[in-house]
């Protein structure tokens, strides 16, 4: 896959890249090579508009944004987290739909990390979230 920093990346995981015309979600290795996952070379000239590479502690994140013709990048870690006031982060697992987790390979449900800040004003606001393999 063009566009995705395999270096900031954990070594293998789970690969959920949203492109135009498809959805990938499977397990992945990162080799000397590149980013490889079942079906790689289906992939290999296209850019995901969204993707997420993770394992149980660290998620890389890359979005493009085509309207601004740039790309957001996020590392987030399980150990951010354990710094915050833990009244701020919500985990909740989510169940994934069985036509991929009957594959064998993933699971049949997911962590979602959400991380809250109060503003200025005192109201509480969605931050950001992780997802973590269970």
């Amino acid at each position: 896959m063009q566009g995705v920093n395999y270096s900031r990346a954990p070594e293998k995981g789970i690969l959920l890249a949203y492109f135009p015309d498809a959805l990938v979600f499977e397990r992945y290795t990162v080799t000397k090579d590149g980013l490889r996952f079942e079906n790689w070379q289906h992939f290999q000239e296209k850019t995901p508009v969204e993707c997420h590479l993770f394992d149980e502690n660290t998620e890389y994140r890359m979005v493009t944004r085509a309207a601004r013709n740039d790309r957001i990048e996020l590392l987030l870690t399980k150990e951010e987290e354990e710094q915050m006031d833990p009244d701020l982060v919500y985990t909740e697992d989510v169940l994934v739909k069985e036509e991929y987790s009957v594959k064998g390979t993933l699971p049949k449900r997911l962590r979602i990390v959400n991380r809250y800040i109060y503003t200025e004003n005192d109201v509480l606001v969605l931050k950001n979230y992780r997802i973590a393999e269970i």
